[in-house]
């Protein structure tokens, strides 16, 4: 027998965890493509010009992430979402939690990527002669692993709300907006 829940969707997420949350979806949104096609282009300054847009939004990500965790720590959350299952309700923590440890990650293999990989004086000069031509390196490794386990739980997350949208027929982003 399904159990009936009812959450308080009036109990909302501060202003700046609002937009920090739609923000960071932006901006997130953006980088994901810009990575991919980043990934198959031939170096030239066309990549130069995307890797500068793709590491300055990057760090805007990771700044924006850093500061989100502040909140987390320093504001009042609502509730937690109740969904009827024991097991959904852990798996709704998982996620929301798992947002933040991936996003840390990202953007310190980013910056590890730009370090180890030798980019930054490419990016600085946007002087595609100096971009690496080996492109194994372990932290670009992890970025690309990272970046995919990302989408994953954004559609885990996506999904989620929608899910919850049509089981429970609660509108949870009202939570997120202001």
């Amino acid at each position: 027998m399904k159990t009936i829940v009812n959450n308080n969707l009036s109990d909302k997420y501060s202003k700046g965890t609002i937009i920090i949350h739609w923000l960071s979806f932006l901006l997130i949104i953006a980088l994901i493509p810009t990575g991919i096609i980043m990934a198959d282009m031939e170096p030239g300054i066309a990549k130069i010009n995307l890797l500068r847009l793709h590491a300055l939004v990057g760090i805007i990500v990771f700044v924006l992430t850093l500061v989100r965790v502040w909140f987390f720590f320093r504001h009042k959350r609502p509730s937690k979402l109740e969904t009827g299952s024991v097991l959904h309700n852990k798996l709704v923590v998982w996620i929301e939690n798992s947002f933040y440890y991936i996003l840390i990650l990202l953007c310190i293999t980013g910056i590890g990527t730009i370090i180890m990989g030798g980019f930054g004086e490419a990016i600085q000069s946007v002087n595609a002669s100096l971009l690496p031509e080996n492109l194994d390196i372990p932290p670009l490794n992890a970025h690309k692993a990272s970046a995919i386990l990302l989408i994953i739980v954004l559609f885990g997350h996506i999904g989620g709300v929608i899910n919850h949208y049509i089981k429970n027929k609660e509108n949870t982003i009202k939570r997120i907006t202001p």
